[in-house]
């Protein structure tokens, strides 16, 4: 029997999910990612995202 997790997070909170799911099922999960809507984002998170951008636009 399989096990379903449905969540709802940031788009940038994404780019290791698959390692960290492929970890915890020892290589059998898998997600798919959908867009469900757009959402001000403050805080830690803000500061992640516009300090990764501002990297991005150095290099």
């Amino acid at each position: 029997a399989w096990d379903v997790v449905s969540a709802h997070m940031p788009q940038s909170e994404l780019h290791d999910l698959i390692i960290e799911l492929r970890s915890a099922t020892q290589g059998t999960g898998s997600y798919t990612a959908t867009f469900d809507r757009l959402q001000e984002l403050t805080g830690r998170l803000a500061d992640g995202v516009v300090a990764a951008n501002n990297e991005e636009q150095a290099a």
